[in-house]
């Protein structure tokens, strides 16, 4: 600020214009005035002949004068210019403690700024020749030989003081009014952890207040990319897919309401199921509920049935358009009827049941600091995000929430920052292109190349290679008969990576070789499961 300002003033100082000046100085005579004669006794005649006394003349009413129509107006019309313009260029200056007026006139040319000083003096001084008090010229208009230039020191003393008085009460007032996170590295200091990601601003669609998943709704935005960039940062803190190891339970909160959370819970929860996690989303915010909306699912039966034991997890898993993706709503409520259970050891229970039927456990929950419900929550989870808004989430309410917290987790929070600029620490990836329509160029479809493909993708344990083709002309009997017989063997289903556009190639991988009996040793995979990924 106090930069600007120095700018600013020395910008105002060469913009400001120069001229020449001429200067005169006049003096202003005492006037002498008339009195009464003096009398000598009762009985004197009185004298025929009057006594002058001086009068000390007033410079500021001198000064009026000058300026007057009776000065300049034969002044103006004497070098050819109206009353207006001669004004805007004169200045006329009284000289303390002494009977001397100052005329200075600036022009851009220094003759027609002598000639009009010389004017105007000439014009006062013949006006004031005829009454009783005089003027005599001290010293004629000058001749300038240079033009006058604005002083530079005092604009830029008035430019500094100008700006740090700006700056300290900017800075007072941004301090006071404002208290908000300041960018990414702002609120890594805040939380002493690394941020885990950021999302840049995007648009909801209109007349929503949260709006369907970016990542499903535009899943080549920065924003969607965003939260694929967190799904990646989580994943080394997420449990192996396979179970029986209990899923992994992760929390997302904010310090305050409105600030991303279950925008943010919704978006994470798609992404993972994207790449393979089984998932389930579970809105346990009872007091503001919002998943059923986001995802166009009923909302009747859902966490506050769980809670309540009058039904199993099966029943109130919702079914989403993304595969490995559902969602427990938070079901029917009345004010404040569930709110002490989340704090209970039926809460522990519920959870424990959930788990056993997905990969991840994601949780929307309320806010840490409008209610208990979230800490409670932090306890039974195995990581949390903290979610802040660059444009709502202030400081001071990410001490309190991590105060909070505190005492339930142990090195297990990740910060999330939203709404982020690009200017403020974001990291705003690339939006993903889409396909143009071409299609791609593949080698050859061949045994050896499939064979390749298979040894870099097969599970641990597989020893044999075989690979079908089934062409459109084939019938649905013989593809289900090719069903049936791997079905009946030890296969486990392999994803090719190479394909044809006119030819469903079918690929099987065997982990031992059929014994004479025909009984199928182990195998990686259930022959149920092998005959519907063969179908």
């Amino acid at each position: 600020m106090t930069t600007a300002a120095l700018a600013a003033a020395y910008g105002l100082n060469q913009s400001a214009p120069s001229g020449y000046e001429s200067e005169a100085t006049v003096l202003v005579e005492a006037r002498l005035t008339a009195g009464a004669p003096a009398t000598v006794g009762p009985s004197a005649a009185p004298a025929t002949a009057p006594i002058l006394t001086p009068v000390t003349p007033d410079v500021g009413t001198e000064r009026a004068v000058a300026l007057s129509d009776a000065v300049v107006l034969p002044a103006a019309a004497r070098v050819g210019a109206d009353k207006a313009s001669f004004l805007e260029d004169l200045t006329i200056e009284v000289t303390p403690d002494a009977n001397v007026l100052r005329f200075v006139y600036t022009a851009d040319n220094r003759f027609s700024a002598r000639i009009r000083a010389r004017a105007l003096v000439e014009a006062y001084v013949n006006y004031r020749s005829t009454g009783p008090t005089g003027a005599t010229v001290l010293s004629e208009p000058s001749l300038p030989d240079e033009p006058v230039t604005r002083p530079l020191g005092p604009d830029l003393a008035a430019g500094l003081a100008a700006g740090l008085l700006l700056g300290a009460g900017t800075a007072l007032l941004r301090s006071r009014t404002r208290g908000l996170i300041r960018g990414r590295d702002d609120y890594e200091r805040l939380t002493g952890v690394p941020v885990l990601a950021t999302v840049p601003r995007y648009k909801r669609p209109a007349g929503t207040t949260i709006g369907a998943p970016v990542v499903l709704r535009d899943p080549t935005s920065p924003a969607a990319e965003s939260y694929r960039y967190l799904r990646t940062r989580l994943q080394p803190s997420l449990r192996p897919s396979l179970r029986p190891p209990a899923a992994t339970t992760v929390l997302v909160t904010s310090p305050g309401d409105r600030q991303g959370r279950t925008t943010t819970a919704a978006n994470l929860a798609v992404t993972l199921a994207q790449a393979g996690r089984s998932v389930i989303l579970v809105d346990a915010d009872l007091r503001h509920p919002q998943l059923h909306h986001v995802f166009g699912i009923s909302g009747e039966y859902g966490l506050t049935t769980l809670l309540d034991g009058e039904a199993g997890v099966e029943e109130v898993l919702e079914e989403t358009s993304v595969p490995g993706l559902y969602v427990i709503p938070a079901g029917r409520r009345e004010e404040g009827e569930h709110v002490d259970l989340l704090d209970s050891g039926q809460l522990a229970r519920v959870l424990h049941a959930v788990q056993k039927h997905a990969d991840v456990i994601v949780l929307d929950s309320t806010a840490v600091l409008s209610a208990s419900d979230a800490i409670a929550l932090a306890a039974l989870s195995d990581h949390i995000l903290l979610v802040g808004d660059f444009a709502r989430t202030s400081r001071e309410s990410v001490r309190r929430a991590l105060d909070e917290l505190a005492e339930v987790v142990h090195d297990n929070v990740s910060p999330v920052l939203v709404n982020v600029p690009k200017s403020a620490g974001a990291l705003v990836p690339h939006a993903r292109t889409q396909p143009t329509g071409i299609a791609p160029h593949h080698e050859p479809l061949t045994r050896d190349r499939l064979v390749s493909d298979a040894d870099d993708v097969a599970p641990p344990g597989v020893t044999q290679h075989a690979y079908v083709e089934v062409a459109e002309e084939d019938d649905d009997e013989d593809a289900e008969a090719m069903a049936e017989y791997f079905a009946r063997t030890t296969t486990v289903a392999v994803p090719v990576i190479y394909g044809s556009a006119n030819t469903a190639t079918v690929y099987a991988s065997s982990t031992a070789a059929v014994d004479d009996s025909d009984e199928p040793a182990d195998s990686p995979a259930e022959p149920e499961e092998s005959a519907e990924s063969r179908s």
